[in-house]
């Protein structure tokens, strides 16, 4: 006998069965057990055991045989103990002994670490390609509602000249750029260097940074670049990417209607000092360079544009730049795209007539 002691216990042919007294007795490999109506000892390997568990603190179930399974149950707390103390190298007896707080919290961390994987998951995979597709799917006639919608709220909300935004509109069209969309281009009168695209074709600039410009080639510059965040829906899909799951979800599979429209629309605060990621001003330096070049305008106005810009004391930084980020990179990144793609600039005489307009001191404030 590996351990003299012995302990009562309640044995069970089947689980249904009445239970009848028992002495069970452990052993090196298992365990000696025998019943008044079976006075002969019976001995059970631990291999036989299907099946070992605790309740109430201290009583022990242990489950051997064929199914339906016969048992014994020991309330004793020294049966217990004596399991710890020279059977725990066996798995089934040493997982009675670990800690339920320290396994739950094992499965807390795993179920955690299962959880936050799902989520940088669905933030760097799934949430994209959910932008991708809402700004995708997104049709083009309720884009043009929602820029006319954001558009007329600045016209609402800002002081804006008429004289210089028909100037500026004059202006677009001479570039006779290739227009995906038709463009609509307010001038706002505001001390603050400025300018930034609506989806649906709409172009805010505010006067001051037409102010700093030199050249009508700067002016070509700057709406080359706004117009390509329209035409590659950067601000759409920067403002999809803002409004949360469920409308994003609608948008993707459940069409677009007007409270869409108008959970979009609400984001027009926002504009003026929207960031754009690295990727983004790169493709809209890249159209806006392929614009230019169609047209054979002077890309170089872009490159002067953003050096002159970055001559501002630092006391008084333009928003154009604060909110677009890397400045030097993006015009080493023009300068590149200029070697890498040579072509003849052509001075263009109804441009500049209309930039030396814009120039002049008349205006007519709303």
């Amino acid at each position: 006998m590996y351990n003299s002691t012995q302990f009562t216990a309640e044995y069970k042919f089947e689980p249904e069965r009445r239970g009848m007294q028992a002495i069970i007795a452990l052993t090196a490999d298992g365990f000696t057990f025998k019943t008044a109506e079976s006075p002969q000892w019976q001995f059970v390997k631990m291999t036989e055991i299907v099946g070992m568990h605790t309740y109430n603190k201290h009583n022990v179930v242990i489950n051997f045989g064929a199914f339906p399974y016969q048992s014994l149950t020991c309330r004793d707390e020294q049966f217990l103990a004596a399991l710890k103390e020279s059977m725990t190298s066996y798995p089934m007896v040493a997982n009675l002994f670990k800690d339920p707080k320290s396994t739950f919290v094992k499965l807390m961390v795993v179920l955690g670490g299962g959880i936050v994987g799902l989520i940088l998951l669905a933030y760097f995979f799934l949430l994209p390609w959910m932008v991708k597709t809402a700004t995708n799917n997104f049709p083009a006639e309720y884009e043009q509602k929602l820029g006319k919608i954001m558009f007329d709220q600045v016209k609402a909300s800002e002081k804006t000249d008429s004289v210089k935004s028909k100037l500026l509109n004059d202006f677009f069209d001479s570039l006779h750029f290739e227009k995906e969309y038709k463009a609509e281009i307010l001038c706002v009168s505001k001390k603050e260097v400025n300018a930034y695209a609506m989806p649906g074709g709409y172009i805010v600039v505010y006067d001051e940074i037409i102010n700093k410009m030199n050249n009508s080639e700067e002016l070509a510059g700057l709406l080359a670049h706004e117009y390509s965040h329209v035409t590659l829906k950067h601000t759409l899909k920067s403002i999809i990417n803002k409004i949360g799951l469920t409308a994003l979800l609608q948008i993707i599979f459940g069409g677009t209607d007007s409270a869409i429209i108008g959970v979009l629309s609400n984001q027009t605060s926002e504009l003026g000092h929207l960031q754009y990621s690295r990727q983004l001003e790169k493709d809209a330096d890249e159209n806006g360079f392929k614009l230019m070049k169609k047209q054979q305008l002077d890309p170089r106005g872009m490159i002067s544009l953003f050096e002159r810009l970055k001559e501002v004391s630092d006391t008084n930084i333009p928003a154009i730049l604060s909110t677009h980020p890397l400045p030097d990179e993006r015009i080493k990144e023009i300068e590149n795209l200029i070697q890498h793609d040579i072509y003849t600039p052509k001075k263009n005489l109804e441009l500049d007539t209309i930039f030396t307009s814009l120039k002049s001191p008349i205006t007519s404030i709303k």
